[in-house]
């Protein structure tokens, strides 16, 4: 099964490569740090920009962002356009007036609220090169839980993260039959185990939901009984109805989220027990993972409810157990330079949403990322 899943991580890894650049990091007194997007370059969206004084001055970036100005290494100047435009409905300040020394740091949308929060006139900033052998970035101790659904995620930092992959032995849905959509008489709890992240402003789901299968005629099932490849970037999409992508509780897949290229990632699920010819792979839009933007990834075992994201989460008698990750590893660094590390509890922010009671999590092989969970609308004793 390791063999498997190492063959499955460098073929994709070497299709996985293409454009992506090293890492660049800006550094703030407190430890935080931001990956630079360009220099002297157009500011895009969610980027932290550097501009020489001259370029700063011939053709400075618009007021959606904060600029910051640094001599001698240190911040002499902040100055926070899209606070006075967007925020506060004042006019534009302008750009700073620069000399000709330092260098200006620019940023928009997650850099600037990174700037907000790390950075002060006075500060030192320091600029990394190339990252080749930086240390990781430690997970957060806590995250808030989303309401609206039963899970346990498992998350990584914002770091040079590109990609996570694993082996998951599927779990054993059941429904609360007392739970029923007037509409369509379909439950209105649903299943999902599923991988994904968040870099810049956008989140990316993408795994297995449990599923209408069709049989070898094409007839849909009454009822959802099989797991079928998803993704959820702006909108929703999923496999085509194929019998062979189609998995039953029980059964053993390996699942992957790569980055697959600036604004893309690549989605694979594959039988890992019997038919390992079983593959289904797309590659879908994902505009917030931009080359050096820091990224984060997760893995996410959950009960859904229809109706309900941002909600409280509803009472039910649904739940789904058996599911196992046997292995899953972070993908950190270039390309298929990329190094393997496994996705172990010093890796992740341990979240048991919306309280802990209605999570089980069974640790099995934390050297591998190994563990066993079980997840019950209704908290068991």
């Amino acid at each position: 099964m390791r063999t498997f899943i190492l063959l499955l991580v460098l073929l994709l890894l070497a299709s996985a490569a293409r454009g992506q650049r090293k890492l660049e990091m800006v550094f703030a007194p407190d430890g935080a740090s931001y990956a630079v997007g360009g220099k002297d370059a157009v500011r895009r969206d969610d980027q932290l920009v550097i501009y020489s004084p001259e370029k700063y001055r011939k053709d400075p970036p618009n007021a959606s962002g904060v600029d910051v100005y640094v001599v001698g290494g240190k911040v002499v100047e902040i100055r926070d356009r899209a606070k006075a435009v967007y925020l506060e409905g004042k006019s534009d300040p302008g750009p700073i007036a620069v000399g000709k020394d330092g260098f200006v740091l620019s940023a928009h949308g997650a850099a600037r609220r990174w700037v907000i929060a790390h950075l002060k006139v006075g500060d030192a900033v320091r600029i990394s090169g190339p990252v080749e052998g930086a240390a990781e970035v430690p997970p957060a101790q806590e995250l808030p839980c989303f309401p609206g659904a039963y899970y346990r995620k498992a998350v990584s930092s914002f770091d040079r993260w590109t990609g996570i992959i694993g082996i998951i032995r599927l779990g054993h849905p059941q429904t609360d039959p007392s739970r029923l959509d007037p509409k369509d008489g379909q439950p209105l709890d649903n299943f999902s185990v599923y991988m994904g992240g968040r870099a810049g402003e956008q989140e990316i789901d993408a795994g297995l939901t449990w599923s209408f299968s069709v049989d070898e005629n094409g007839k849909r099932s009454a009822v959802r009984d099989a797991w079928h490849p998803f993704w959820r970037n702006e909108r929703w999409a999923e496999a085509p109805a194929q019998r062979e992508f189609y998995w039953r509780p029980g059964d053993v897949v390996a699942m992957a989220v790569l980055v697959a290229g600036p604004g893309k990632l690549r989605l694979v699920v594959a039988d890992a027990g019997p038919q390992p010819k079983r593959v289904f792979q797309t590659e879908f839009d994902a505009r917030g993972f931009q080359p050096l933007i820091p990224r984060q990834f997760k893995r996410v075992n959950a009960i859904d409810q229809r109706y309900n994201e941002g909600k409280p989460a509803q009472p039910t008698e649904a739940q789904v157990t058996g599911a196992e990750w046997l292995e899953v590893y972070l993908l950190r660094g270039e390309g298929a330079n990329a190094a393997r590390l496994p996705m172990t509890r010093a890796r992740m922010t341990d979240m048991r949403c919306p309280s802990p009671e209605h999570v089980r999590v069974t640790p099995t092989d934390d050297a591998r990322g190994g563990e066993k969970i079980d997840i019950w609308g209704k908290p068991k004793g």
